[in-house]
């Protein structure tokens, strides 16, 4: 669905700004509003032109926005990064004519402040995405703890330039690189498990919402079916459980989708049973919901026997039937020989097996379907009349 145009602008706004920030972490704030920073307008303007573009589409949503802002605000902060490191060590050498007495004169020490910034500039482009979605106090924060590690380097050759503080200096950094790299990435993992449930928690509620369905059709399935929908409910939510368990599907993006997948197309299957057996339901609930008792029609004689002086005979007339509910597909007029598991099979699960007996016995005498039906409910024997046995009056050869 199209993404609203409020969502947009403000997608906009944080980008612009999260722009401006990167151009002032790389000490480029002098150059705004000048020609020096063409790259990184140019790939500012074509983001926005293709953003303002694309939000009304129907099938663009939020996150593929801000995908491809996340994507743009990656090319900047390396063009700005390199820039920044260019007009540095212009600076540098600068520096170094004026005043030779600076940590980059010594190559030992000048070995240690390229391995910091080689490893900081991995750092920030590995994280980066992390980074630029963090709130503003903490990427200032991350920002300021990178630039400390370099102001130190610089500290401790002013105060001892022996190569022997050199050494101690290169393991300091390095320990304090791995600590910030440590942090980001716990933050990444933490991001990703987050994700990650938050897909099996929508699944599992999903799951949840067709099982409470299908127990209000399972009238209209077979015990069978019954059994086949449970199984496949509880391979459904083994599968859900799984997403969170397995390295896999955390960090493999492929496999993660082709898992999500089959989980869908497994839903789909319990929807079209719980389709089917509503259908059955339905018409069963029609066919053995017809309970109405017929009506003798016409005019009853004075004193209840033959006619009198100025009235009609009596008459009894048929009752008119509903041929739109009571009748089941394909038993309307039927009669003819069924076995008893044959008439079972027309039923609910759980039919009184006295309800079976006599209506097989008055279909065996020539009844259709539905008027031994309704003759053996009208004599006693309903679906549900689990404590009688058919017998015709305690005979020698009851109907079991």
């Amino acid at each position: 669905m199209a993404v609203n145009p409020e969502a947009a602008n403000s997608i906009l706004a944080d980008f612009q700004e999260k722009v401006e920030g990167i151009v002032r972490r790389n000490g480029l704030e002098h150059h705004l509003g000048t020609a020096s920073l063409s790259e990184i307008d140019k790939i500012k303007d074509m983001t926005i032109e293709r953003t303002m573009s694309i939000f009304t589409l129907p099938h663009v949503t939020e996150g593929e926005l801000e995908s491809e802002i996340n994507m743009a605000i990656v090319q900047i902060e390396r063009v700005a990064r390199e820039q920044g490191a260019k007009e540095a060590n212009e600076i540098q050498g600068i520096g170094s004519v004026v005043n030779s007495k600076v940590a980059a004169d010594s190559s030992l020490w000048n070995g240690i402040i390229g391995d910091a910034a080689h490893r900081i500039d991995k750092i920030t482009k590995m994280y980066a995405d992390q980074i630029n979605n963090m709130p503003k106090a903490l990427r200032a924060r991350i920002d300021d703890d990178l630039a400390k590690v370099l102001d130190a380097i610089n500290d401790s050759y002013n105060a001892d330039p022996s190569p022997g503080n050199a050494n101690i200096v290169a393991v300091q950094v390095q320990n304090s690189l791995d600590k910030i790299e440590k942090d980001l990435n716990e933050a990444s993992k933490a991001l990703m498990k987050a994700s990650i449930e938050s897909i099996a928690q929508e699944k599992m509620t999903k799951l949840q919402e067709k099982e409470i369905a299908m127990l209000s059709v399972e009238k209209g399935m077979t015990r069978g079916q019954i059994d086949a929908y449970r199984k496949l409910a509880k391979e459904i939510k083994g599968l859900i459980l799984e997403l969170g368990q397995s390295n896999y599907l955390v960090y493999d993006k492929v496999v993660r989708q082709q898992k999500l997948s089959i989980i869908d197309q497994k839903m789909a299957v319990l929807e079209s049973l719980r389709i089917n057996a509503a259908g059955v339901s339905q018409s069963l609930s029609g066919y053995f919901g017809n309970t109405d008792k017929r009506q003798i029609r016409g005019v009853g004689a004075i004193g209840g026997v033959g006619t009198t002086l100025g009235m009609p005979a009596p008459s009894i007339q048929p009752a008119a039937r509903n041929f739109r509910n009571g009748v089941p597909p394909g038993f309307a007029g039927y009669s003819g020989v069924m076995t008893k598991d044959d008439i079972a099979k027309k039923h609910p699960p759980g039919t009184a097996k006295s309800h079976i007996d006599a209506m097989h016995y008055y279909m065996s005498e020539g009844m259709s379907f539905n008027d031994a039906h309704n003759k053996a409910t009208a004599n006693g024997y309903t679906p549900k009349s689990h404590d009688k046995v058919f017998s015709l009056g305690g005979g020698a050869h009851p109907f079991w």
